[in-house]
Parts: structure tokens; sequence; C-alpha cells
């Protein structure tokens, strides 16, 4: 896996980098990507932690069937105070 960051311009040339662009700020000017060489290249714009230790529980809240082999889902994780 590769992770690096492009500007906005340079990432939007990428063909699919951004399947959520309605949900994508607009004032970010620059984007994290994640590629998974021959799988799949993406602008991330989740939260992100080191280990899963650093958050709380996670709550499932929803499944979407996107396709063949494909499913989308929703989460909440609870806010855990102690780091």
């Amino acid at each position: 896996m590769k992770i690096y960051f492009l500007t906005r311009e340079e990432a939007l040339r990428i063909p699919g980098i951004v399947k959520l662009l309605e949900r994508m700020p607009p004032h970010e000017e620059e984007l994290r990507v994640v590629e998974i060489p021959s799988i799949d290249v993406q602008a991330d714009g989740g939260p992100h932690v080191k280990n899963t230790r650093e958050i709380g529980k996670i709550h499932l809240s929803k499944i979407e069937n996107k396709g063949k082999d494909k499913r989308r889902i929703y989460f909440d994780a609870e806010e855990k105070l102690v780091p």
C-alpha cells in the first residue's frame, strides 16, 4: 500500500480517484491518496488512527449493497477519553 499527498488539481486528473466527489470539501487543496497497486487508488478523506486502540467501540449502523462483491458500510465510533 502506498500513501501520499497530491494537490487537488493533480489528484482530480486520475480517473475515478474520488468516488464520492460531492462529499469532498471544496476548500481542500491537498488530498491524501491511498493506493493499493493493481487494485485501487482513492482520495482518502477519512479520519486516521495508527491503531484501533485509539478509538472507542465501533457501532455498525448500515450496510448497502453496491453491486457484486461491493458493500458500503456506515458506522459510528464512540469517543475514547483516555489515549
